[in-house]
């Protein structure tokens, strides 16, 4: 039997822990995104709860296309709750990246793991806020047409930059190693079950 793949309770455990994991991801942005001068830095922040449910995700299902299965469903969600496209694209496209990136490890490298969470995140990150830099206008129109308010779309605009953007980047980076790290600390005996060194 083919123990890389999975099986009907792996995708239960997927299906649960993407749940928690997009919960998350709302709450964060919810709170968090409500101030402008704080919400380029919204996904740099939710790295650090989301790594420890990604870190449990990958301990307990360390097959093939589970990270896949999690980042589309989580884009199909952002996409139904108003998220823009470019938004959605960024997740989906880290989540290909990601599950390339721990395949190479055949998902039982710590290290892959990681690197493949914090690439997820750079590139949830930058399907996000790049179009801001690329797309100003398409941007504010679109997110006023969603019905954000026009006081805050003209502060996230006067304050979001290239240099803003870089630091939101080297941020989520380090907010996935540390999520990640807790997540390992917390949940030792998982990675220890699945061989994850």
């Amino acid at each position: 039997m083919d123990t890389n793949k999975l099986r009907a309770k792996d995708l239960i455990t997927t299906g649960i822990f993407t749940v928690v994991f997009t919960l998350i991801v709302m709450v964060v942005s919810l709170t968090l995104g409500m101030i402008p001068v704080v919400y380029p830095f919204i996904v740099a922040i939710g790295m650090i709860p989301c790594g420890i449910v990604w870190a449990y995700m990958r301990a307990k299902v360390p097959k093939r296309f589970g990270i896949l299965i999690q980042c589309t469903v989580l884009a199909l969600f952002l996409l139904l709750t108003g998220m823009g496209w470019y938004g959605v694209l960024g997740v989906f496209v880290g989540g290909v990246l990601a599950e390339i990136i721990a395949g190479i490890g055949n998902y039982r490298s710590f290290k892959l793991t990681v690197l493949s969470y914090a690439v997820f995140g750079l590139c949830f990150d930058l399907g996000g806020f790049l179009v801001i830099l690329l797309a100003g206008d398409y941007y504010y129109k679109n997110s006023i047409a969603l019905g954000a308010d026009t006081a805050y779309m003209d502060a996230l605009m006067n304050f979001m930059s290239g240099p803003v953007l870089a630091v939101a980047c080297v941020l989520t980076v380090i907010g996935a190693v540390v999520g990640m790290l807790l997540g390992k600390a917390m949940l030792k005996k998982h990675f220890v079950k699945a061989g994850i060194v």
